[in-house]
């Protein structure tokens, strides 16, 4: 018998993180906040459609957000999901007990 598995949105967010030229657009996110796709191509010198492609698997994953304004289109983290995951994560593997226990003990 399979148990359906209540943490299939988890894989898909640390998913998002797994590919050099996805951290580099997250790096430029933290740095600059929001930004337009063509923006970013440029500053990441690659291609609009490449950058598209890679702010997709980075929206799915739950990592960014984009807003449209007229024929532009604009990126930013998804500060407040990525912190809802890395709760869930820290539940996940119980080091939110953990950090429980340390704090009462005085460790």
């Amino acid at each position: 018998m399979f148990l359906q598995n209540p943490n299939r949105e988890l894989p898909d967010h640390f998913l998002a993180f797994a590919n050099p030229t996805r951290l580099r657009i997250l790096e430029r996110l933290g740095k600059v906040g929001e930004v337009s796709v063509n923006d970013l191509a440029e500053h990441l010198r690659m291609s609009q459609p490449r950058i598209s492609w890679h702010l997709r698997m980075l929206r799915v994953g739950g990592v960014v957000r984009t807003r449209r304004d007229g024929r532009q289109v604009y990126c930013s983290l998804d500060v407040e999901n990525i912190a809802r995951e890395r709760a869930h994560l820290d539940q996940l593997l119980g080091i939110e007990d953990q950090i429980k226990v340390r704090e009462e003990v005085g460790s």
